[in-house]
């Protein structure tokens, strides 16, 4: 009996491996439904080596005919795992699988690139390629696909924003320069006025006795900074699948 169970189980696992096309894992493209021009295919290519190599992250297309009888969640997160696909023991990478039957578009992001690139976030960079892929811009859906997962990514890796130095040392000498003309011309508008020695010099004679005077506490002020909490939870150990209709 137990003989027989084990028997159907490894039949099942065989017949779910066999759903989901193998592919050599040399390529970050994998066009199965022959949607792409070979001029095409250089273009997206191109880009998505260009952003996996930048990251050590890698960034894949798949263009299936049919996710068959498997759900698209259930498709894409099997198409991953049975190619191997990822960077690293960690498998860092993310996946845009389309399936040309059912017009459905898959979002998948694991390892670093799964806590790069949450939920939200899928559900953002798919409302920026949706316009192209449902007109069949292909290679322009592709490329913005690569272009905001290197957004994200990068954020991940270098912290938001990236240039914060760079633009924080532009608005200040910027600002400086404004603030130095303007003041100068006020400055200038200003030369019969002469600063004072003394506050009672600006006190009109006769106009204000003082009868009583004491020192008022009034309030203090008191800064609490909370004290940061070590976090137990390792990089590079998420998962993250979304998308919809194209």
């Amino acid at each position: 009996m137990i003989k027989r169970i084990i028997s159907l189980a490894v039949a099942l696992l065989l017949c779910l491996s066999l759903t989901i096309p193998a592919f050599a894992t040399s390529t970050r493209l994998f066009d199965n439904a022959d949607l792409l021009t070979d001029e095409d295919e250089a273009i997206v290519l191109a880009k998505l080596d260009e952003v996996s190599e930048l990251h050590n992250v890698d960034v894949f297309v798949a263009i299936v005919e049919s996710v068959g009888d498997l759900t698209p969640d259930q498709y894409v997160n099997s198409f991953y795992d049975t190619n191997n696909l990822g960077y690293g023991d960690n498998k860092d990478g993310v996946l845009l699988l389309l399936s040309m039957e059912e017009r459905d578009y898959r979002i998948l992001s694991n390892g670093i690139a799964g806590d790069a690139i949450s939920s939200d976030d899928i559900d953002t960079i798919g409302n920026k390629i949706i316009d192209d892929l449902s007109s069949g811009d292909y290679v322009s859906a592709f490329t913005k696909f690569a272009d905001e997962c290197e957004y994200y990514i990068n954020g991940e890796i270098n912290g938001f924003p990236f240039n914060a130095g760079k633009n924080l040392l532009i608005s200040l000498a910027i600002g400086f320069v404004v603030a130095f003309i303007v003041t100068g011309m006020m400055r200038g508008q200003l030369k019969s006025v002469r600063a004072k020695a003394e506050a009672s010099d600006y006190v009109k004679s006769g106009s204000m006795h003082v009868t009583h005077s004491s020192d008022l506490f009034l309030y203090r002020n008191v800064t609490r900074t909370k004290k940061a909490e070590n976090s137990s939870s390792s990089s590079g150990s998420s998962r993250n699948v979304g998308g919809g209709k194209f």
